[in-house]
């Protein structure tokens, strides 16, 4: 069963979906426009397996409070790593990210203050020659949702045509495509001011992230995992991360797109559920 509360980690008010089991904890940072609900499939799975788990709203994003003016990557390392510090207090967590929640998640990893982390799961992760890549695809789809945004549509015709676009993006397997789901995290783009809003963040977003720096002093167990039909982050962003990340394992799931916590929750739990177990028995006295 999953469960809902409120948390406050770096003075933003959030929204948490958690399950009950034993640890160590597995923490779930979900991508751009998203919120905890992208979890839910693996969160049940978790449930299941009486695994302690957390997903969390992101500042700005699902039920979270809003993100304060100014740059946001340093607001979402804040909030990170006081979410991590706090469900890491009787045991490291392993944490797993999926976009924009990935890329928090591996500059947690390599943070100075030394974070409680046993392991990470950072999925489609954006930051690492994606930019060189896909720079065309990923502007075209934004010019396209900037185009739709604007078109005068009933607002029935504008919410199907969202729901299509979004579950186009998000899912590689179409078979695997939850429109319960979908339509969660596509309401943003049903009114035109919205999505024309959204689109603008995202734009700045992804600016801020190709701004950064590479990342380095990751030493924790990493398992990189992409998507073999992600249409918005490159395949070549995870080798680039498999490379400067010693002893990672690089994993591409041919049918995944760009959520493959959505499109194989099974084996993002099993990953998740390895990492979990070297924990436990780790923490066992000899």
């Amino acid at each position: 069963m999953i469960n809902e509360r409120r948390a406050v980690h770096a003075s933003v008010s959030t929204r948490e979906l958690f399950v009950e089991g034993e640890g160590p904890t597995v923490v779930l940072l979900h991508g751009f426009s998203h919120s905890a609900d992208a979890w839910r499939p693996v969160l049940n799975r978790f449930a299941e397996a009486r695994q302690a788990a957390v997903a969390v709203d992101l500042p700005g994003f699902g039920a979270a409070g809003p993100a304060r003016p100014g740059a946001w990557l340093p607001q979402g390392d804040r909030f990170v790593g006081e979410a991590i510090a706090r469900h890491g207090q009787h045991a490291p967590v392993v944490v797993i990210g999926n976009s924009l929640g990935s890329f928090l998640t591996v500059r947690a990893a390599a943070s100075p203050l030394r974070l409680p982390i046993r392991g990470i799961v950072p999925t489609a992760t954006p930051g690492m020659g994606w930019t060189r890549l896909v720079r065309a695809g990923l502007a075209g789809n934004v010019r396209f949702l900037l185009r739709a945004a604007t078109v005068c549509a009933p607002r029935f015709i504008r919410s199907r045509g969202a729901d299509t676009i979004v579950g186009h993006l998000i899912y590689g397997d179409r078979a695997a495509l939850d429109m319960t789901l979908v339509r969660t995290l596509s309401s943003q783009l049903h009114s035109r001011h919205g999505a024309r809003e959204l689109l603008t963040q995202a734009l700045h977003m992804k600016a801020e992230v190709d701004a950064e720096p590479t990342i380095n002093g990751i030493s924790c167990p990493t398992v990189i995992v992409h998507g073999g039909r992600d249409r918005l982050v490159a395949l070549a962003s995870s080798e680039g991360w498999h490379q400067v990340i010693p002893h990672s394992r690089l994993v591409v799931l041919k049918r995944a797109g760009h959520c493959p916590q959505l499109d194989a929750p099974d084996v993002i739990v099993g990953f998740a559920r390895g990492l979990t177990a070297v924990a436990h028995n780790e923490s066992r006295p000899a």
